[in-house]
């Protein structure tokens, strides 16, 4: 399993993703950056949130 925070990337957003793999978590992760947050789809997005995806404890 793989998790993602917005607190990772010093967002004040308690939103937090878990999925079993590291693709589906950036996917997740970037739908929520595009509507919660209105950053841009795209690489750049993608390369922040996979920076920041670990294992889920």
């Amino acid at each position: 399993m793989k998790k993602f925070e917005c607190k990772s990337l010093g967002m004040a957003c308690d939103f937090k993703v878990e999925a079993e793999n590291p693709e589906e978590v950036i996917s997740k992760a970037e739908e929520h950056a595009a509507t919660a947050h209105n950053l841009p789809r795209g690489e750049e997005t993608r390369a922040k949130i996979r920076s920041q995806v670990k294992d889920a404890d």
